[in-house]
């Protein structure tokens, strides 16, 4: 019934996977959808149509879509680039300088000195603020993800579950009868036939979501373990930058000066593509709400959603009622023709026709369809279910002789048919209990509930810390990126001012005298002469 393609695609990550677990089929139909999905939330430019604005809505099998909603992340993505390469020929440019043209300055500004170091204190803190926001949302948002997949997992193992146990009770209902009076043996085959067609949906469904959950959860745990280490990462070299820069070891805060390059670049990538994933979360969240309002529409939702194809479904409704019918109109055959049937006194027993029943006739079960299968009220004096029926048959249930198939009591039935009587009528509850759980398959209505609970219990955090994990990223990158720069200068004008300092100590002394003051040289020479006495 509900047969996910090979070919489906595995939808992004973690929130999207809700849908992927019961894709069906992948195809770009949903680009002609004339009912557009989280229109106004959509409309982003386009790189692929000349930076025109795109109209498509939401529509993961669109790269339309996907080229706007990258667009949307491209200020990050070029801060990354320009990062990456205009720092990188500084780099290359300062090395080649350094190299050909050293130079030894030793000139100073004490204003310069405390002022980077000021800045290199108050960035250095912004950069441990963004790693503390940074893990903080990691983890929130881990959590958050694990709970939606959770959720998708728990749903997909409860319609496989119904699945199995409907398919069952029409296994069930092949063997159902009383005696040698049982379902026809044309009506054997077409449960066979659907069981088969079932018990296929079922398996893979089931493992479709065994494989994309385990997919799922070991992406989030390798993001999460990115973010930790990225973290990590950026605050020790945050921490390293201040003391080597305060130090004054400039070749040591070069070497950071080059980690820091490629880190940096490095999270402006993660940053940009937590942007993305922040903006294609909250466009499905929207479009998820909008496909609840408007169920009926066909939308670009319909190319993953498991009920667009009902046939299966339906043709399993229908032959369930078809199953349940014929099964209480056999038991009932038996009641009405052989258990309440009345035989001359005195005639010889002749199982299973005549086995002596006597006593007030036995009710009959009550048959809650008609025969085109459209519901019908039960009767006045019909037993429903199970329960009601063993409690009302037993009262008419005999006790046999020795070989078991004989009355020896007032009663209409034996215990063994009995037993085969109730079994045949909890057979035929089943059958109608999991009918609205293919009704649901069939109109998308356990989708639709799905999307609710996801919208109103999910959707809300998956935005909520991905946002907060765009946010520290892009914080730590800017803190660490200023930091670097702050490094460079700090640590040179540390530099400047050591030298200064061990030049002042090596320059020779000028002359003193006995009484430690200085002697300008050949000062004597031009001193005026003392007269003769």
């Amino acid at each position: 019934m509900i047969m996910p393609s090979p070919g489906a695609p595995l939808v992004l990550v973690f929130f999207l996977a809700f849908v992927s677990l019961f894709a069906v089929h992948a195809s770009a139909a949903g680009a002609e959808s004339p009912f557009l999905l989280a229109a106004a939330r959509t409309h982003r430019k386009d790189p692929l149509a000349g930076l025109r604005y795109y109209t498509g809505g939401w529509n993961i099998s669109s790269e339309h879509y996907w080229a706007s909603v990258g667009f949307s992340a491209a200020p990050v993505f070029a801060a990354a680039g320009i990062w990456f390469a205009v720092f990188g020929a500084a780099l290359f440019l300062a090395g080649c300088c350094y190299c050909c043209c050293p130079s030894r300055s030793t000139s100073y500004s004490r204003a310069g000195l405390v002022i980077s170091f000021a800045l290199l204190l108050l960035f250095t803190a912004a950069a441990v603020v963004g790693c503390a926001i940074l893990y903080d949302g990691q983890g929130r948002f881990h959590g958050s993800t694990s709970a939606t997949v959770d959720y998708v997992v728990k749903q997909s193992g409860d319609t496989v579950d119904n699945l199995r146990t409907f398919t069952g009770y029409l296994e069930a209902a092949k063997a159902a009868g009383v005696g040698p009076v049982s379902l026809p043996d044309d009506l054997k085959g077409r449960i066979d036939d659907v069981v088969r067609k079932i018990g296929s949906a079922s398996d893979v469904l089931a493992a479709r979501t065994a494989s994309n959950s385990a997919k799922i959860r070991d992406a989030l745990d390798t993001i999460r373990t990115i973010l930790i280490v990225l973290a990590a990462g950026m605050l020790i070299l945050a921490f390293a930058g201040l003391v080597l820069s305060a130090c004054g070891l400039e070749s040591l805060v070069y070497v950071l000066v080059f980690l820091a390059w490629i880190m940096v670049a490095a999270t402006f990538v993660l940053c940009g593509t937590f942007l993305l994933l922040h903006n294609v979360v909250g466009d499905t969240c929207e479009a998820m709400g909008e496909w609840v309002r408007h169920p009926q529409e066909h939308t670009a939702l319909d190319d993953i959603l498991p009920c667009v194809d009902t046939a299966a479904a339906t043709e399993a409704l229908s032959r369930g009622k078809e199953v349940n019918y014929r099964l209480v109109a056999v038991l009932n055959g038996v009641i009405s023709n052989v258990s309440n049937a009345d035989f001359p006194p005195g005639a010889p027993p002749s199982p299973p026709l005549y086995y002596n029943q006597s006593g007030p006739p036995m009710p009959l079960l009550c048959n809650l369809y008609t025969p085109d299968l459209h519901d019908r009220a039960c009767a006045p004096g019909e037993v429903v279910g199970p329960d009601a029926a063993r409690q009302a048959w037993g009262t008419h249930a005999c006790k046999t002789d020795g070989s078991g198939q004989v009355c020896a009591t007032t009663g209409r039935l034996t215990p063994s048919m009995l037993e085969q009587m109730v079994g045949a009528a909890n057979v035929s509850y089943g059958l109608s209990r999991y009918g609205p759980v293919l009704t649901d398959l069939a109109d998308c209505s356990f989708v639709r509930r799905a999307f609710q609970a996801v919208g109103k219990d999910h959707c809300p955090g998956l935005g909520r810390y991905s946002e907060q994990v765009y946010r520290g990223l892009l914080a730590v990158a800017v803190a660490v990126l200023l930091s670097v720069l702050l490094w460079v200068l700090h640590s040179r004008e540390r530099r400047k001012r050591s030298d200064a300092r061990e030049m002042e100590l090596v320059a020779p002394a000028p002359p003193m005298y006995r009484h430690g003051y200085p002697v300008e040289e050949k000062a004597l020479l031009y001193s005026p002469r003392r007269p003769s006495m």
